[in-house]
């Protein structure tokens, strides 16, 4: 909801300035998540007389099989581990029986369409379920990355931002804060031809410093700056404010 208010202000600046009028954005969680449903929500909206509701697929895609996550081979010390596969179209679907040398899946005649394999998922999925069973997920990948189809590891936190894409799309930077010292943080996920030293393809941050961005502010901390700069406060009027507690000054030196 918050990343679609965005949206809307930002949209909203931009016809303030070809209009010159400016307006009120209002959304909420609610709309948020009817929005969210797309294609599930077109189909019960436009479905015909008597039909079902939808029901709940958990990972898996209610028109698309296989979409899902399957489990893996369980390796010693480690939380049972998941890799996911989609496999789009008739033409995917080819690919992914033959890298899974699993070419009879490819000849049934139940499984030759999508729409047979929707409607035969009650078979399709439990074969596949066992043959992921045979090796463990990172085997899988290695295996299965760049053979023509969608697919990905389920990771644990730690793994997702341990990851070699992680590092080279900068989604790890580490700050100084006041009072919890060194902290590291997630990173920016839009990344800006013209970063902020104005070097083409330069990250909006910098994850090894920090050194473009600010720490999360502590309660009150740019109150007086706000206050003095930008609403034209003076000294001591600010100073009353703040004796009567009317606002909250945080100083780093408190």
């Amino acid at each position: 909801t918050g990343s679609l208010a965005n949206n809307g202000i930002l949209a909203a600046l931009h016809e303030r300035e070809r209009t010159g009028k400016g307006q009120r954005i209002d959304t909420s969680l609610m709309e948020t998540q009817l929005a969210s449903l797309v294609n599930i929500a077109s189909s019960s909206l436009n479905a015909l007389p008597g039909t079902p509701p939808p029901k709940r697929w958990g990972t898996a895609h209610e028109s698309i099989v296989p979409y899902q996550t399957f489990p893996c081979k369980h390796v010693d010390g480690k939380e049972e581990q998941f890799i996911v596969v989609g496999a789009g179209n008739d033409a995917q679907f080819q690919l992914f029986c033959k890298v899974l040398d699993m070419n009879e899946l490819a000849r049934d005649e139940r499984f030759a369409t999508n729409a047979g394999r929707v409607a035969h998922r009650d078979v399709l999925i439990p074969i596949l379920e066992s043959k992921f069973m045979e090796r463990t997920r990172d085997e899988w990948v290695q295996l299965l990355e760049g053979k023509g189809f969608s697919l990905g590891p389920v990771r644990t936190v730690p793994e997702a931002f341990a990851c070699e894409q992680a590092a080279n799309r900068d989604m790890l930077m580490e700050l100084d804060h006041p009072v919890a010292g060194n902290v590291i943080l997630p990173g920016h996920p839009i990344k800006y031809s013209a970063g902020p030293q104005g070097e083409e393809g330069h990250a909006v941050t910098a994850p090894s410093t920090g050194d473009d961005i600010l720490h999360p502010p502590m309660l009150g901390e740019h109150t007086e700056e706000i206050l003095r700069d930008v609403l034209g406060v003076k000294e001591d009027e600010l100073q009353r404010l703040v004796e009567e507690e009317t606002v909250e000054c945080w100083r780093r030196d408190a």
